[in-house]
């Protein structure tokens, strides 16, 4: 040190000057090398923290996986709800197919720290198989009995072997039994838990906040430290509620929320914002306009229903009603090399087929109702229809709006309209029994063409009970051709799931497919906080 204090002191001002110059560069450069060290070998990390805001048009009612079809309450029971699949340890079934053993992870608890157990699991599947709770899950549960092995272990039994029975049962949410065991059914909707949910999903309930007319602004929601699953990299979920689209437009342009998921179209114009992603993912659901024979006799006739498939212009429907964002669809089975893509617009037979049944009866004087769901660009297809059907020969066709909202209260309990336009989700595009067996002609069957062909009905049992894949493909060939030759229904079109969200977002997969239970999958690994390390 004093050697060097001596050299120092020897130097001139300048060789002074230009000896600090030379220690800044060496530190400048210092600092650039390892710049472009980080650069070159460094790499993003996802890390815990920030907040997400989710924008909902509607209201939250019952956010209650198993009772609600409320789509405000399913989204939200995505987050706080974790279904049955991801708390299994193994299962097993037997070799006639119809029992099923089910074991669950050790340590699975709700978010209020209370065991989750197989009672709860068989808690669940009665409150869905319990009639007067309308769950939309009910159909997928009828005739499955439940029983406990111990506190981990479910046994359940099918009445006839459905190789498609673990897609339900992997898909099933739960509810706690300690917190609605002791309420009864009809009270469910009356009780706290109602908009202050206890669940088991990645995140758990925080607040609400709420208007003095009662309109629910937003909810927040926490990571749930009991979670089965790694823990949410997101430490706060929000959600803010808009009461229609153009408040949602108008909330993404001004980055008041970083998300917002529709099924296509969306309704929103994404031209004007900036630092959003639009991802589109593959849905399992067709819309069609639904057949009811029993509504209407000119329905009876296979020619009318025939002539009505015909003269319906798929094309101008996805081009000016869905802004080409659809795929047309000529069938109910949605499975690549299966699927019919044989054109049925035909205007020319169609007017001589009409006319053909009107000269046959005395020129008699046509005249259908449509029913459609009180969405705007639903009613807007109901128009481009009305127009196609009254250019080829039926006098009358009436449009009729109705809010299927509430099932109990709508056609699809009473079966009241001619022709119903309407959209089918799928859970699994090999199964058409819940939507096509005539068992399900009554509500809360979902067979909404009322359709009742034995052949067919039997065919679909046994696509149920077939397990071998290439044997299913051929059966549900032959199912294909069985229904369109009776002409049900008009087969239209099937939408893809829209989701906008923030280019800041990481960790978000288009793999999942639309709706949101399948958008929020992997809730848990999104991110918006990173840093760089060195590799």
């Amino acid at each position: 040190m004093n050697l060097l204090s001596i050299i120092f002191e020897k130097f001139s001002p300048k060789e002074r000057r230009m000896f600090f110059g030379a220690i800044g560069i060496l530190v400048l450069s210092l600092i650039l090398l390892a710049f472009l060290t980080i650069r070159e070998s460094g790499t993003f990390v996802s890390i815990p923290g920030g907040s997400y805001t989710e924008g909902i048009v509607g209201q939250p009612i019952n956010i209650d996986p198993v009772l609600s079809a409320n789509s405000a309450d399913q989204e939200m029971s995505s987050l706080l709800y974790s279904p049955l699949g991801n708390l299994l340890a193994t299962w097993s079934a037997s070799p006639d197919g119809k029992t099923y053993t089910l074991e669950l992870k050790d340590g699975l608890r709700w978010s209020d720290g209370q065991p989750l157990t197989s009672d709860d699991v068989i808690f669940t599947i009665n409150t869905i198989q319990n009639y007067n709770a309308h769950s939309p899950l009910y159909q997928s549960w009828q005739g499955v009995s439940v029983e406990r092995v111990s506190s981990i272990q479910i046994k359940m039994t099918l009445p006839n072997q459905n190789v498609f029975f673990m897609d339900s049962a992997e898909n099933l949410p739960l509810i706690p039994e300690h917190i609605y065991g002791s309420i009864p059914i009809p009270n469910f909707s009356l009780s706290d838990y109602t908009l202050q949910p206890i669940g088991n999903g990645p995140y758990e309930f925080k607040s609400f906040s709420k208007q003095k007319d009662g309109f629910i602004t937003s909810y927040h929601l926490t990571a749930n430290p009991f979670f089965s699953g790694s823990k949410p990299l997101i430490s706060d979920f929000y959600f803010k509620f808009f009461e229609n689209v153009a408040d949602i437009q108008n909330a993404l342009e001004l980055h008041e929320i970083n998300g917002y998921g529709s099924l296509w179209p969306t309704g929103i114009d994404p031209s004007p914002l900036k630092g959003f992603i639009v991802d589109t993912m593959p849905v399992s659901d067709y819309y069609a306009v639904f057949f009811n024979q029993s509504a209407n006799p000119i329905l009876k006739d296979p020619n009318i229903r025939a002539a009505l498939t015909m003269s319906i212009d798929k094309d101008a429907i996805i081009k000016n009603a869905l802004s080409s964002g659809a795929q047309k669809i000529t069938s109910p089975i949605l499975i690549p090399g299966i699927e019919s893509t044989t054109s049925t617009y035909d205007t020319s037979t169609a007017s001589a087929l009409i006319a053909q049944f009107k000269s046959k009866n005395k020129n008699a004087q046509l005249s259908l109702t449509l029913t459609v769901p009180d969405v705007d660009f639903m009613k807007s297809i109901a128009q481009m229809i009305q127009h196609d059907w009254q250019s080829v020969g039926i006098d009358q066709v009436n449009i009729q709006t109705v809010d299927t909202s509430d099932p109990v209260n709508s056609p699809l309990k009473t079966r009241d309209y001619d022709a119903f336009l309407f959209g089918n989700f799928l859970q699994n595009p090999e199964d058409l029994f819940p939507f096509w067996h005539s068992s399900q002609k009554i509500y809360p069957g979902l067979n909404l063409a009322a359709y009742q062909n034995t052949k067919a009905d039997n065919l679909m049992e046994t696509i149920r009970q077939t397990t071998d894949d290439g044997e299913r493909q051929v059966l549900l060939a032959k199912l294909q051709t069985m229904i369109l030759n009776d002409d049900p229904a008009a087969f239209l079109f099937s939408l893809p799931y829209a989701y906008i969200h923030s280019d800041e977002l990481r960790g978000f997969s288009t793999d999942n497919g639309g709706t949101p239970p399948n958008v929020f999958q992997n809730v848990n690994q999104w991110s918006i906080a990173e840093v760089r390390v060195i590799k």
